[in-house]
């Protein structure tokens, strides 16, 4: 009895964790045009990332941070907000290199900075890298987003 406990927990810990990057993972897709959205996001994610300090969790915190810098009306909060983003995604990546959702959250918030910014160095790389990997992710819906990202 207690193996099946033990089963039953790692996949309930699986799925919830699936289910819980699908929720974040909406937020995403609403959170560059929405405000409302992304301050969700940026509550949602920083609390998963303090409660569990997954490398995935600081990536969605500091994709927040980048959102709530492109709906910021004041300049010192706008480049604020960015380089906590910058600084947090760094960190997230450092930390956990060969994830395919953390790279490409890091190049399409690259691609989507303004140039004057600096903030485009790992651009390439991080491209190559998901459009080589994501043929050997399981997470359909990440591969899906992938795909329909890059038009393939």
């Amino acid at each position: 009895m207690k193996k099946y406990s033990i089963v039953f927990l790692m996949l309930f810990s699986v799925f919830g964790f699936s289910q819980s990057l699908k929720e974040f993972r909406a937020l995403l897709q609403k959170g560059e045009s929405s405000e409302v959205y992304s301050k969700t996001l940026l509550e949602k994610s920083k609390k998963e990332f303090e409660q569990t300090n997954k490398p995935i969790y600081e990536a969605l915190y500091a994709v927040g941070h980048f959102f709530m810098a492109k709906h910021a009306g004041n300049p010192l909060s706008k480049y604020s907000n960015f380089n906590k983003g910058k600084k947090l995604l760094e960190n997230a990546v450092k930390r956990d290199p060969k994830n395919l959702e953390i790279r490409f959250m890091r190049y399409l918030c690259q691609e989507k900075t303004p140039k004057f910014l600096g903030y485009n160095k790992d651009l390439e790389a991080d491209k190559k890298f998901v459009l080589t990997e994501y043929r050997n992710c399981t997470d359909e819906d990440l591969v899906s987003f992938i795909k329909k990202y890059f038009k393939i």
